[in-house]
Order: C-alpha cells, then sequence, then structure tokens
C-alpha cells in the first residue's frame, strides 16, 4: 500500500553547534527525509528548562509528539530506528554493537570533560590533556577501544557493509570533527591518523552527498 507511516511532530532543543550528541539526531533525521524541527534559540532552551522538560539538565533534548526524550543513546537508536539507520531487528548484535560504538563516543567526550577549564584549574589544563592523550593516556586507551569495535568487516561503515550509514557512522564523523577541529585546546588535530578505523567514517561521512547538503542548509545558518 501507498500509505506512509504516521508522521511525528519531532523537535531537536540543541543550540546552533555541530557537537556530535545534537548531530546525530540532525543529520539523522535529514539523511533519512523525516522533518523535524530545530529549535537553537536560547530563549525558546530556556522556555524548556523553566517547564522542568529537561530530565537529566543536558542537552540535547527530543520532543516527539509533545513527549520529551533524552540520552543520547537513546535518542539516537530512535532517529536510526525511524528510518534504516540502525541495523535492523534480526541482528540483534549489529544493534548492540551500534549502541556500544554511540556509548564509547560518549566515554571519549567525559574523558575530555573532566579537562574542561572550570573542572580543571586552568594552569592545569595544558598538562591535563597531554595525559590524556599519551600512550598509556585515558583518551588514548578510550580512542583505541573505539577503533577496535568499529568497521569489525573491515569496510567503511560502522556496523559493517550490510547495514550501511547508521547512526554510529553520525556519532564518529562529529566526535572526530571534534577533535580534530583545533576546538581543543592542547589536542593536535592530527590526532586521528592513529586511528584508522574512525579516520575512515570521518572521511566516508563527510564525503557523502547528502551530508554535504546538510552542511550547507544547517552549519552556515547564523
Amino acid at each position: 500500500s501507498k500509505q506512509k507511516m504516521k508522521t511525528n511532530m519531532i523537535k531537536i532543543y540543541y543550540w546552533n553547534f555541530p557537537f556530535w550528541r545534537a548531530e546525530i539526531l540532525r543529520a539523522g533525521l535529514y539523511l533519512q527525509d523525516i522533518e523535524f524541527e530545530n529549535v537553537h534559540e536560547k530563549e525558546k532552551i530556556q522556555e524548556l528548562r523553566d517547564q522542568k522538560r529537561v530530565p537529566f539538565g543536558a542537552l540535547p533534548v527530543m520532543e516527539i509528539d509533545g513527549k520529551i526524550l533524552s540520552q543520547t543513546q537513546a535518542m539516537a537508536t530512535y532517529v536510526g530506528k525511524l528510518g534504516t539507520m540502525y541495523p535492523p531487528n534480526s541482528d540483534i548484535l549489529a544493534q548492540a554493537n551500534c549502541d556500544e560504538i554511540i556509548n564509547g563516543c560518549t566515554d571519549v567526550t567525559s574523558t575530555i570533560s573532566a579537562t574542561m577549564y572550570g573542572k580543571t584549574p586552568s594552569d592545569q589544563v595544558e598538562e591535563a590533556r597531554k595525559n590524556l592523550i599519551k600512550e598509556d593516556g585515558r583518551m588514548t586507551l578510550h580512542l583505541n577501544g573505539l577503533n577496535s569495535i568499529v568497521c569489525q568487516d573491515g569496510g567503511k561503515f560502522a556496523c559493517g557493509k550490510d547495514y550501511g550509514l547508521t547512526v554510529a557512522d553520525l556519532a564518529v564523523w562529529r566526535l572526530m570533527g571534534w577533535l580534530t577541529g583545533n576546538i581543543i585546546d592542547h589536542i593536535p588535530s592530527d590526532i586521528i591518523s592513529s586511528y584508522p578505523r574512525l579516520k575512515s567514517i570521518y572521511e566516508n561521512v563527510e564525503a557523502n552527498e547528502k551530508i554535504v547538503a546538510y552542511k550547507e542548509e544547517f552549519w552556515t545558518k547564523k
């Protein structure tokens, strides 16, 4: 039948910054031609907070037909399952691997966040960051771990060639974009070269025509 699945009213609440936790949702919906409202205005985000509708105090959050959904991995899985960007129920191990990759990206982020100005005295940030990327550093451990659980079939897709581009690829793409974008002091922008599978995912997503169109539409808005 030509009947379409009921379209949900979806809103994504996050500032106008291409951080992976939000891009996995925004780009994920865009790639699957699923309409959504991109709510990035500070006043509207504050309004949501005032209504006590940000369960863990952290963004992004999604609103689906008036219901709030939070937590990165839950939101990413939801977005992936709306279309074809999450492995099917016939392969629950691939689904678990997709979740594992997204949670691995969270680990890397938490490791860096612990050294942010404010959490670490400003005169100690440089040393803390340099320690993270030493051979036995915590971020090296996490990035090696992440590199080992993606593209296990030797291809360029995070969850394997059978499933193509998934939300896991989008998570790795923007995480590596964040790490290599000279945004984080004392993290060398060529760090990605030590992690060939993560680099391959990043380059594959960057080259995707629909991602190019997405960036054109969403990243150039002021």
